[in-house]
């Protein structure tokens, strides 16, 4: 984590956690924003007028905060935008019940409460290839990167980007998935079959959904939909850094195997030598195809 994080720490680790709320958690860029809406309408009413609030104001970014560079320009940001510093944290403190709460950290790094009071936990993961290029493209809008591919490529395979380690992520949730407060999505299968999804996670989060309340939460929660959603999309955040930064959707395309498009067959191998370590004696079944 970035230096602003040990000022924020003690907050996040003491923060009150309790059995009504629901986090959802993940690896960035792999489908947090998607599952974040889903789970926001299994549990509040989609068609109310708070369903049209910026997302990070009814399901903020728990450790938001400490990402903000303590130099930041507000000069020419909202006041009421969650990238003002100060400003997600206070609206942590204020949601009301039942809460739902995003979060990026990993398992060691999440308030001390939850694995006593054990509220519901969404978890979702992704490819890392398609991780990793979706970041890319997420780090030029949101930060300004201007070094190579390659050299991000490689900022996460050394396992220095923010929130890495990536496997370690995704494995310590994983070897939890059969705990009944926490239920293990990938984005893969959300693309394939969202219907399947929406009862799934209706199901976990103990709500009653009928075939015409599944259909309009599938199609409100498409990529389509999703993407020319305000309330979602975050284009009314912040504006971007760069010229090149203000070409880039923050939902950029959502795909499934876009990595093609973009890994060499030298980042390829990489990525087949940092996965296979990882997984080497572990059962998660996926993300292996390198043939």
């Amino acid at each position: 984590m970035g230096s602003v994080f040990t000022d924020w720490y003690s907050k996040y680790e003491n923060f009150p956690v309790y059995q009504d709320d629901t986090w959802v958690v993940s690896y960035p860029k792999s489908g947090t924003t998607w599952t974040q809406e889903l789970v926001w309408c299994l549990i509040n009413d989609p068609k109310s007028p708070e369903a049209k609030l910026e997302l990070k104001k009814r399901f903020p970014f728990f450790e938001f905060d400490s990402l903000i560079s303590l130099d930041l320009d507000t000069t020419d940001i909202r006041k009421d935008d969650p990238m003002c510093p100060g400003n997600t944290w206070h609206i942590v403190q204020n949601l009301s019940a039942p809460r739902t709460i995003k979060s990026h950290l990993p398992k060691e790094l999440l308030p001390k409460q939850i694995w006593q009071v054990k509220p519901k936990i969404v978890y979702v993961c992704r490819d890392p290839r398609d991780v990793c290029v979706s970041y890319y493209y997420h780090y030029i809008r949101e930060h300004g990167y201007k070094n190579t591919f390659n050299h991000f490529v490689q900022l996460l395979l050394d396992d220095i980007m923010v929130y890495t380690p990536f496997w370690q992520h995704i494995l310590n949730f994983w070897k939890m998935r059969h705990e009944d407060h926490i239920l293990f999505l990938r984005y893969e299968d959300m693309k394939k079959d969202l219907a399947a999804v929406v009862r799934q996670v209706a199901a976990f989060l103990g709500r009653d959904v009928n075939e015409e309340q599944v259909s309009w939460l599938t199609h409100h929660c498409s990529f389509e939909e999703m993407s020319k959603n305000p309330a979602v999309n975050h284009e009314t955040l912040r504006m971007a850094p760069t010229q090149e930064a203000k070409a880039i959707k923050f939902m950029r395309k959502g795909k499934v195997g876009d990595w093609r498009n973009h890994l060499t067959e030298e980042q390829q191998k990489a990525f087949k030598q940092w996965t296979l370590k990882y997984l080497q004696g572990t059962d998660f079944p996926y993300y292996q195809d390198y043939e």
